[in-house]
């Protein structure tokens, strides 16, 4: 039997969103990956979106002892990007 653990499905280059050099990454059949650390998607929004969020306002919610401001619309993202970031920015932290 075959292990599938460190078969490369593909080799893919993504942009560090820290120091913006390109990562090389290595994506397993596994759905695991090196050579980058992945911190999921991050929605982008138009300033016609966010005039509609700040028209709608925000209310208070208290969670234990804070209050916070909560927006009471959230705004629709037109896309959504990938966060990665190279190993050397990663470990900088």
């Amino acid at each position: 039997m075959i292990s599938t653990v460190n078969k490369i499905a593909k080799r893919v280059i993504r942009r560090c969103a820290v120091c913006g050099k390109d990562a090389k990454i290595i994506l397993y059949v596994g759905g695991k990956y090196r050579g980058g650390h992945y911190f999921g998607k991050i929605p982008l929004h138009t300033k016609k979106a966010w005039r509609e969020v700040e028209r709608a306002g925000t209310h208070k919610v208290k969670m234990g002892k804070s209050l916070w401001e909560v927006l009471n619309k959230n705004p629709k993202p037109y896309k959504h990007i990938e966060y990665w970031e190279c190993p050397k920015c990663y470990w900088k932290k």
